[in-house]
């Protein structure tokens, strides 16, 4: 702003960088019709700069809310998957469910000994798996090194 006095309406308004633009422009202005225009100039900016600030002011406001909600959604997901709590079990139900326990306790061990038995035969049969790898990787050897014209379809890209 050197160079030139401020202008009434800028008197009390507070410096910013589009105001500061202004006056230099109206003080090297000659005649009374670009002051005219320049007034108008700064009202328009004056009004822009207010519309900036409220679009400011409702992003921040945007933002709070955003968080709050996404916070709000996050427990609410955790609660969802939080474990039942446990639920008092009444004196006469309690022998009932020591048995019913048990049996869960009896099918869990029968399940155990099921995958034992499965595990076990299917590592007995590794050795014969592994020799009928063998014969047919020989067998796709062999064929590679035929040197016959194979279609293209049932070539594989590599």
């Amino acid at each position: 702003m050197t160079g030139g006095s401020p202008l009434p309406s800028q008197a009390g308004a507070t410096p910013s960088r589009l105001k500061q633009n202004a006056p230099a422009s109206s003080a090297f202005a000659s005649s009374s019709t670009s002051l005219g225009t320049d007034e108008a100039d700064e009202g328009g900016i004056e009004e822009l700069e207010r519309e900036v600030a409220d679009l400011g002011r409702r992003t921040l406001e945007h933002r709070r809310d955003a968080a709050a909600r996404f916070i709000d959604a996050t427990i609410s997901r955790l609660v969802a998957f939080r474990p039942p709590a446990c639920v008092e079990v009444p004196s006469e139900a309690q022998s009932t469910a020591a048995t019913s326990h048990a049996e869960a306790e009896q099918n869990m061990v029968e399940k155990l000994k099921l995958f034992k038995s499965k595990t076990e035969a299917n590592i007995a049969a590794v050795p014969k798996v592994l020799e009928k790898m063998n014969a047919c990787i020989a067998r796709m050897e062999k064929v590679e090194g035929l040197n016959v014209n194979i279609h293209p379809v049932f070539q594989r890209k590599w």
